[in-house]
């Protein structure tokens, strides 16, 4: 199973299934149906952070603006600002949990792209003018700490965390690959052409060769999938085929192990 991470939908897998928060309440992290992604949905999407909270943490960051550095005031002000954060932080540990629950309970080869997120999420440096000294020139570092929020909300370092920490248990195989051309590439059994013109928006692939046209997430995730198939053969603990779904039933509970004796 190919799962592609991404800054409008957290994780897509290779057989079309969409993890995200805004699923979240529907029975569920996942739905097959992909959410609804226009300008005005993202601009409304607030993340794991409710309504109420971020209005709250709004009026706390003026708050803040009103203290004296070392105050009491100003330390209880940072103190409630730290709880708004502290329950975002629990949301989105508490999806990436759920998410990688389903993934290793269903999957036995789970192959994800080796991103290095600390590197892809750090600030645009500083960019002198030359010709006037104290200057700067500009450096898209407002484009870019759009991008870095997006990354850290989306949460791929802990969906990683999360998948490796349940693989111990269901005994899947965790498997990274390179993600260069991952999202640029007509996928098999098409022809496979590499053109960066293909990703015509960030949700429609359309290859410029035989115009096999596909949600771009799944696409990528389908690339993927194919690059970690091709990388090597890898068997989970539980002896499941790459790539297969789970054959064997998942490891019973203590509590469900107490019901079956009961019920016999």
């Amino acid at each position: 199973m190919g799962v592609d991470r991404g800054v409008v939908t957290a994780a897509v897998t290779s057989d079309g299934e969409f993890f995200d928060r805004r699923h979240a309440g529907t029975g569920g992290v996942s739905s097959r149906q992909l959410p609804r992604g226009t300008k005005q949905d993202r601009q409304d999407d607030l993340g794991y952070v409710t309504l109420g909270e971020a209005e709250r943490y709004l009026r706390l960051q003026r708050r803040l603006a009103r203290t004296q550095k070392g105050s009491k005031r100003r330390k209880r002000v940072r103190a409630a600002m730290s709880e708004v954060m502290r329950r975002v932080r629990w949301r989105r540990a508490d999806f990436n949990a759920q998410a990688a629950h389903r993934l290793t309970r269903m999957y036995g080869h789970v192959v994800i792209e080796d991103l290095n997120t600390r590197g892809m999420s750090t600030a645009v440096k500083p960019k002198p003018d030359p010709d006037r000294p104290g200057r700067f020139l500009r450096n898209g570092a407002a484009a870019k700490s759009g991008l870095n929020k997006a990354i850290l909300d989306k949460g791929w370092y802990g969906l990683e965390v999360a998948l490796r920490s349940k693989a111990r248990y269901t005994g899947s195989v965790i498997h990274k690959i390179n993600p260069a051309y991952t999202s640029q590439t007509c996928p098999e059994p098409a022809c496979g052409k590499v053109d960066e013109k293909s990703r015509k928006s960030q949700a429609i692939f359309s290859c410029t060769s035989c115009e096999h046209t596909e949600q771009a997430d799944i696409i990528g995730a389908r690339n993927i999938k194919s690059k970690g198939q091709a990388a090597g053969p890898a068997v989970s603990g539980r002896g499941d085929p790459p790539g297969s779904a789970k054959r064997q039933a998942p490891r019973s509970t203590a509590r469900a192990a107490q019901a079956a004796r009961a019920a016999a």
